[in-house]
């Protein structure tokens, strides 16, 4: 990555609250998962890490985070491996 792109500050995503109708809509989430992959890669942080997986969960909200804790509790989860179920849970 360049130095430039280091030292630009680019807010976390938005968190993902399953509540709201437009995360039902299977192109903004997809589109959300993507900004969240580009900001971890930005920010340093490998999609296949524990603190990748972390920090997913706390921009989590309503039904996501059950789906999320039912994740952690039944296997150990890799952040891309999440990702890609959370349209399920939609």
């Amino acid at each position: 990555m360049s130095k430039w792109i280091k030292g630009i500050k680019i807010g976390a995503p938005e968190n993902l609250n399953s509540r709201d109708k437009k995360w039902r809509d299977s192109q903004y989430l997809d589109t959300c998962v993507n900004v969240i992959q580009r900001w971890l890669s930005m920010k340093g942080i490998r999609l296949e890490s524990q603190e990748a997986l972390e920090f997913i969960g706390f921009k989590l909200q309503g039904s996501a985070v059950t789906t999320y804790n039912h994740h952690l509790i039944k296997e150990e989860v890799k952040c891309r491996k999440f990702l890609n179920h959370l349209p399920d849970c939609m």
